[in-house]
């Protein structure tokens, strides 16, 4: 039986590639990009917009480790032609606490609450955008790295 070459060369590949695989183990996990504590993201920015006819109020509640750090409520007009967008100032613009940040958004008085948190992902900075939908339902968006992120970096380095 003609194998096509010699066990030895098998062996070989077989170890390069055993060794290749053990070299990558690990390297797919959930923190896998960065070194960072999963502690310190920061939120570029949070955001709602109301593309329903009627009015709502998007109640938004933010957490920082285990304390509530901001809590309030918004109404939004009616999409009535152009859309506006209401950004949400809150105390994520300030480096300064440690934590990972958990935002809820709620529309009216349903008891259902849309959350994010940014201990469930290994990037350093997100914006959120809570939308009411066209049928009065919430929807959140979210954006990895957004551009307010690399600005502030930016500024800072300058300063």
């Amino acid at each position: 039986m003609d194998e096509g070459g010699s066990p030895l060369s098998r062996r070989r590949f077989l170890g390069a590639s055993v060794a290749g695989i053990a070299a990558l183990a690990g390297c797919g996990g959930v923190n896998a990009q960065n070194d960072r504590p999963d502690d310190t993201a920061s939120l570029g920015y949070v955001r709602l917009l109301n593309r329903h006819e009627e009015a709502h109020v998007v109640h938004v509640l933010v957490e920082r480790g285990d304390e509530v750090v901001f809590w309030s409520s918004y109404d939004l007009p009616g999409a009535a032609g152009e859309l506006t967008t209401t950004n949400v100032d809150g105390p994520w613009v300030d480096e300064t606490g440690e934590g990972a940040y958990r935002v809820y958004f709620r529309v009216d008085d349903r008891q259902e609450w849309k959350t994010f948190s940014t201990a469930e992902s290994d990037l350093d900075c997100y914006g959120l955008e809570a939308r009411v939908n066209d049928g009065a339902g919430l929807g959140l968006w979210v954006e990895h790295q957004p551009d307010v992120c690399t600005e502030a970096t930016t500024t800072e380095t300058e300063s």
